[in-house]
């Protein structure tokens, strides 16, 4: 693991960083947009909320960049509860009226046109947004999927007074209730390139027709591939080898994690995927948007989990882990407009990406963990974190079968759609069943450790015999730091010793080395299994003789 050192330079004043970052492209303060102070009030979604969503694809938007406002969102359909309609209103100066947003989003524009964003000629940016009160239907976290584009504005037909620079810039953006996004990303991709290739952004019409179009093919469940859809884990081993179990046990102890890199697609991606290694983690996002909100999971699972083998083995074990909530925020994408979030008090953890190296040098965010997505590294500072994502033997082998496998089946070809097209071994399914396995394991030996199985002792006078630890084989530093965090408690409190033995695992490390002791003791009864009937019958009369024989001395020396 690579280690991050402290930065040998003060950190600067926050504000006249972003001020530069921003003077080059417009007048400071017409970029920033008055943000509402992170909200320290409790947002509760209930099981109501999660159930009453009507449809998952709520919006299509355009947004764009203004040459003296900024980003703003000039179209959106259908249009925002309450607000005017579609945005086909115009400025004097041609342009169209900027759509109001409501105070949770205000940053919402700068998410879909990133920093650095200029040098692309196309960027996806996955993002979230919170609830917004009052609204219907708007109560739980809701999943962006920005595409964006640019073209010169000598290529344009027809031209307006406001546009002023030699570019403009635009993205088309999907807002859902559910994190379907990878499943609409190509057709998306599609349609924003059919939308500058008209050469016109007065016509709006295909923005209609993709709402249109992908209402039509979403409904209202989303299966297993739809979510998994546009999901790589294949990438994220071939990029992070051996150090993608460490992000994984890293995203179990709540941490405060930058993932970092130049390309905002890259990040996305990379954080998405090492959520779904959580197993049924991608379904239960409902409150990722902001720190304050709150959602409680008790008996809001469906009839239909209980015929199903898999979701109630979920079930026994006490998933999915509680990994966000109340005090923890995800943002594939943070805009320093959303830096206050990480600097808030009741923030106690994250997951954020950025394609912005202001952050790295952030002291008041106190980031736990950097990940860097180009070099594959990741940098911690805390001597306790580094010890607790130390890598076990039993670690290795696991992580290491995975890698050489993918590493194996790797093509350098571009498409990703190439890497998909292999066998079992080594496929995304595969390496998804490894962590669940590795995951399952873990917490029954966790479970058993703390509530072990009541076992008599062999005599009355004999003492009771001593617990079982099953855990030293997943690193006993980073099971101590599991047990302080917030998913633990929640699972330690709706989970049993028995209960968990219901889902059939035995507990310890998945690639345990066995004790010599077992082993020997395992092959002793492999050969006894081996022997044949008449050679036990054999055996078993042998025993019977000299028994008897023995018998006949003890009584003779009695005589």
């Amino acid at each position: 693991m690579d280690h991050a050192t402290a930065p040998a330079a003060a950190e600067s004043n926050l504000d006249a960083q972003i001020a530069t970052e921003t003077d080059s492209v417009a007048p400071l303060g017409s970029l920033e947009p008055s943000l509402p102070a992170v909200g320290s009030n409790r947002f509760s979604i209930t099981a109501a909320d999660v159930k009453g969503k009507s449809k998952i694809v709520l919006h299509v938007l355009c947004v764009t960049f203004h040459h003296r406002n900024g980003p703003q969102v000039e179209y959106v359909t259908p249009p925002f509860p309450g607000r005017e309609p579609l945005g086909d209103s115009f400025e004097s100066d041609g342009s169209r009226t900027a759509i109001s947003l409501p105070d949770e989003w205000s940053f919402f524009p700068f998410l879909c046109l990133p920093d650095g964003a200029h040098a692309s000629e196309e960027e996806f940016i996955y993002f979230h947004l919170p609830p917004v009160a009052g609204w219907t239907n708007y109560s739980t976290t809701l999943f962006g999927l920005a595409c964006f584009r640019q073209i010169p504005v000598s290529e344009l037909l027809t031209k307006t007074a406001d546009l002023t620079r030699s570019t403009i810039q635009k993205a088309l953006v999907v807002l859902a209730t559910e994190p379907i996004l990878g499943s609409v990303r190509t057709k998306l991709g599609l349609v924003t390139q059919a939308f500058f290739g008209q050469r016109d952004f007065s016509k709006m019409d295909i923005v209609e027709t993709l709402y249109t179009s992908l209402n039509m093919s979403i409904g209202t469940h989303v299966s297993d591939s739809t979510l998994y859809s546009g999901i790589s884990l294949r990438e994220l081993v071939n990029k992070f080898k051996q150090k993608t179990l460490q992000l994984f046990k890293l995203l179990l102890l709540e941490k405060r994690v930058l993932f970092y890199g130049p390309k905002v697609e890259a990040l996305s991606s990379y954080q998405y995927s090492l959520i779904s290694l959580m197993p049924d983690l991608l379904r239960h996002l409902h409150d990722v948007g902001a720190p304050n909100l709150s959602y409680e999971e008790q008996g809001t699972f469906s009839p239909d989990d209980a015929a199903d083998s898999f979701k109630q083995k979920l079930r026994n074990l006490g998933l999915p882990l509680r990994i966000f909530g109340e005090g923890a925020f995800f943002q594939p994408y943070i805009p320093l407009q959303q830096v206050d979030v990480l600097m808030a008090p009741e923030t106690k953890s994250f997951l954020v990406g950025t394609s912005n190296s202001i952050f790295l040098h952030n002291k008041t965010a106190k980031i736990d963990a950097i990940v860097n997505c180009e070099k594959g590294t990741i940098e911690v500072i805390d001597p306790v974190l580094m010890q607790a994502m130390s890598l076990t033997s039993a670690d290795k082998r696991f992580i290491d079968e995975i890698s050489k496998v993918v590493t194996s089946t790797w093509s350098q070809e571009d498409d990703p759609t190439l890497n998909q097209q292999i066998e079992f071994e080594g496929s995304d399914d595969d390496i998804r069943a490894r962590f669940e396995s590795y995951l399952f394991s873990f917490l029954v030996s966790a479970k058993l450790t703390l509530d072990p199985p009541e076992i008599a002792p062999p005599s009355v006078d004999a003492p009771p015999p001593k617990p079982k630890d099953y855990t030293p084989d997943f690193n006993a530093t980073w099971v101590k730091l599991w047990q302080k965090t917030n998913n633990f408690k929640i699972w330690n409190e709706h989970t049993s010793g028995p209960q968990i033995s219901t889902a059939g695992i035995g507990p310890g490390h998945v690639k345990e080395v066995p004790s010599t002791i077992s082993m020997v003791s395992a092959k002793l009864s492999e050969f006894s299994w081996s022997i044949s009937a008449a050679t036990a019958e054999s055996t078993k009369s042998a025993v019977v003789n000299v028994a008897e024989s023995q018998q006949a001395k003890n009584l003779q020396s009695i005589f």
